[in-house]
């Protein structure tokens, strides 16, 4: 989720010593999600957003989720349709980055942004039904973003597929 490396191993030794014969993903779920907002709040907002925009769940404080599988999401002033899990088009991450400007507006760190965007850009990656086009043009626009508030675009390491 983009947690420090010590934070991150430091909450896989405690699910691993609290796992219970029967526990459920949902239920470790919850737990790394507290940890994480107690130990490194900003891998928790990253993990709930890429939650949000790549499997359409919407997370609450405690760690539980309902997942939105079809109909309207409004976020802020812009209402989005919801449809199959992930990105499907270079539109909705243009909606996303909208959104992430509205939240810099609103006063939302720099680096709660800077780590929204490394999650749409996983998301982009990751995601099956956005054709290669699509994720080229994506990037472009993520990358224009970070270049605008006056980052470095991120450097792929392998080619889009």
């Amino acid at each position: 989720a983009g947690a420090p490396e010590e934070i991150a191993i430091e909450i896989a030794k405690e699910v691993e010593s609290k796992i219970q014969e029967g526990m459920t993903t949902s239920e470790i779920r919850r737990y790394v999600l507290a940890r994480l907002k107690e130990l490194a709040p900003q891998a928790y907002e990253a993990w709930t957003f890429y939650d949000r925009i790549t499997k359409g769940r919407i997370t609450f404080e405690d760690g539980k989720y309902v997942v939105v599988e079809k109909g309207h999401l409004y976020l802020g002033r812009e209402v989005k349709d919801i449809g199959p899990k992930g990105l499907s088009s270079s539109e909705e991450v243009e909606g996303i980055l909208h959104e992430l400007e509205e939240d810099l507006k609103y006063g939302i760190s720099k680096a709660t942004i800077n780590a929204r965007l490394y999650a749409l850009l996983m998301g982009v990656l990751k995601s099956k039904h956005m054709p290669k086009e699509e994720k080229e043009k994506s990037v472009q626009m993520i990358n224009s973003f970070r270049q605008k508030l006056g980052w470095k675009p991120y450097e792929l390491k392998k080619p889009l597929n």
